[in-house]
């Protein structure tokens, strides 16, 4: 299993990502034919310079765009029409890139667009950079999605990112670090804060993170292949100013994956019983992996529920809306929590009662599938046939047996429900 082991002790951002992925030697060809299909040929040229930070080699990528340095998160000039997220993605749809690489790009600048409007309380849509800067972001989401996608990783890790302190010139006056935009960008991301009167981590270094990386931890075990370095443009006094990037692999076999959700929990004691069945299902349809309620005894001895969602960071918000409109609760505690999923796949099994759609799992060091019935497919079975439910779910368990009757159709990434 290859995997892409990213550190941001310095922080991140789409420049630092760049260098750190030439490092580790994609080719810088590679991505200047990513600017060529956004057809910006003629107006971007990327520089590649190999810079000392702190006693650290480290590759330096700068966009130019029309003979100036672009700035990618640098708000619009007071003036200018800001750059909207719909004339960022009708770039990327009119473009010639792999469609694997436009539509993850176009999924980067619409977290982006979302977390603005947060910050500005408006519908997204509006991406607030400098013609030049919106031009060096797209430059920096595409080459770096189009990079990560040339190794040929099965998972991207990272460590959480660290982010500075003290405050940061925004267009709406002084404000804490993260900037505004990058700490929606972060919910739901551990983040350390380090003793650097800086803000480390920018919103677009921010976007790429989150969408880019499968699980925040520090618990890795691979075998090093290859090590890069990508730096970034202000020197550090307590630490270089650069982004590790690490290729390698898993010894063995490897068929457990790992994975990060959000969890968010609330515990209520007044809520009609009917409520419960419809809540779960607006969260199912809006994305959540899993919802599930635990009875439980609250403060003076008040029988209660503790509502468990599972969601993925970028339903958080969706998710939490529907909680506070159908359960009334005050509060929701978020936590991110790491898993291990089990490769899975979808097939399809010959029994009496005909092909039925199944699920499978695959432990490591197992040579066969294990076979999941699906409750909807037994049910509408059952009601198609007259047989009892349980009779519909023996055959399934007996075919399974049979060798021969299985047929594995597709590899799946994510399970709906039932996760771990």
């Amino acid at each position: 299993m290859k995997l892409l082991f990213l550190e941001p002790f310095a922080g991140i951002s789409g420049d630092m990502l760049l260098g750190a992925l030439i490092d580790l030697g994609v080719p810088v060809e590679e991505m200047e034919k990513q600017v060529v299909a956004l057809g910006l040929g003629d107006r971007v040229e990327l520089k590649v310079s190999w810079v000392d930070r702190r006693g650290i080699a480290a590759s330096k990528v700068d966009v130019v765009v029309d003979g100036k340095l672009g700035i990618p998160d640098k708000p619009a000039h007071e003036g200018e029409d800001p750059v909207t997220v719909e004339e960022v993605l009708g770039r990327l749809d009119t473009s010639s890139l792999e469609p694997e690489v436009r539509e993850k790009a176009g999924g980067i600048f619409r977290r982006l667009s979302e977390a603005e409007a947060r910050v500005h309380g408006s519908a997204p849509g509006r991406v607030h950079l400098h013609e030049t800067g919106a031009i060096d972001a797209v430059v920096d989401v595409v080459c770096g999605v189009a990079a990560v996608s040339s190794l040929g990783v099965d998972t991207v890790l990272s460590t959480p990112p660290c982010e500075g302190h003290g405050e940061v010139e925004t267009a709406h006056g002084i404000l804490p670090v993260p900037a505004p935009a990058t700490a929606f960008l972060l919910e739901g991301v551990p983040l350390r804060r380090v003793d650097v009167p800086f803000e480390l981590v920018t919103p677009t270094g921010a976007a790429m993170l989150v969408s880019l990386v499968d699980t925040f931890t520090y618990d890795i075990s691979l075998t090093p292949e290859r090590i890069g370095y990508g730096a970034g443009t202000r020197e550090l006094d307590s630490r270089p100013n650069v982004l590790r990037a690490t290729f390698g692999s898993t010894a063995g076999r490897f068929t457990v994956s790992p994975d990060q959700v959000v969890v968010l929990e609330t515990t209520v004691d007044d809520t009609l019983p009917e409520i419960w069945p419809y809540l779960v299902e607006r969260l199912l349809e809006a994305g959540a992996r899993d919802a599930y309620m635990t009875p439980v005894v609250m403060k003076k001895g008040r029988p209660g529920v503790n509502l468990t969602v599972l969601g993925d960071r970028a339903d958080i918000a969706e998710l939490e809306r529907i909680v506070f409109e159908e359960t009334g609760t005050l509060g929701i505690r978020v936590t991110a929590a790491d898993r291990l999923v089990l490769a899975r796949a979808r097939g399809m099994l010959q029994t009496a009662l005909g092909p039925l759609s199944v699920k499978l799992s695959r432990v490591a060091g197992d040579s066969e599938w294990r076979v999941h019935p699906e409750y909807e497919v037994c049910r509408d079975t059952a009601l198609a046939s007259g047989m009892p439910l349980r009779d519909v779910y023996a055959e399934v368990t007996r075919a399974s047996a049979v060798e021969g009757a299985l047929r594995v159709e597709k590899r799946i990434e994510e399970e709906e429900g039932n996760t771990p």
